[in-house]
């Protein structure tokens, strides 16, 4: 597909073309063989570059002129509507961020905290747990401390 043509590319084709009129023929013969290299690159036939011609010298009516410009026009309007839609899509997403980033914060300050208070805690429970069991034991000596005893059975009696 041909691309559209740069407006410094039309000025060298009309400067190439004035060049093809001169009078001189070795400048004429240079300027038909650059333009033939011009459009073999950008894929342009004759009749294409006759339209090209045809097109900007100012064959275009001024109400197709206007509808191109209507056309234009709203075209510009749709792309600073969407412009402002973008504008206030990457507010709302930076508002969004900081917010973010301020959970993120306190989320990080309470997990530094949990994790100082960790170890304490497991000391603690083993603490707890530890003199439990002494108190246990503890009590169950007073207790049988204080109780009657009977006179020890020799079992090995029954053995034999």
């Amino acid at each position: 597909m041909a691309r559209a043509p740069d407006p410094r590319e039309i000025k060298i084709l009309s400067d190439i073309l004035a060049l093809v009129l001169d009078e001189q023929p070795g400048h004429a013969a240079t300027a038909l063989e650059r333009i033939r290299q011009m459009a073999r690159r950008d894929g342009v036939t004759g009749g294409a570059l006759k339209n090209l011609f045809t097109t900007r010298i100012g064959t275009i009516s001024g109400k197709d002129e206007t509808e191109r410009e209507k056309r234009l026009r709203e075209q510009i309007s749709g792309l600073e509507r969407r412009l402002g839609q973008s504008e206030s899509d990457t507010r709302t997403a930076q508002t969004r961020l900081g917010r973010c980033q301020t959970d993120l914060g306190l989320i990080q300050l309470e997990l530094a905290t949990l994790r100082m208070q960790r170890p304490w805690r497991y000391i603690a429970i083993v603490f707890a747990a530890g003199a439990g069991l002494l108190v246990g034991i503890a009590g169950t000596q007073f207790y049988h401390s204080l109780s009657v005893t009977r006179a020890p059975i020799d079992r090995a009696s029954y053995l034999r």
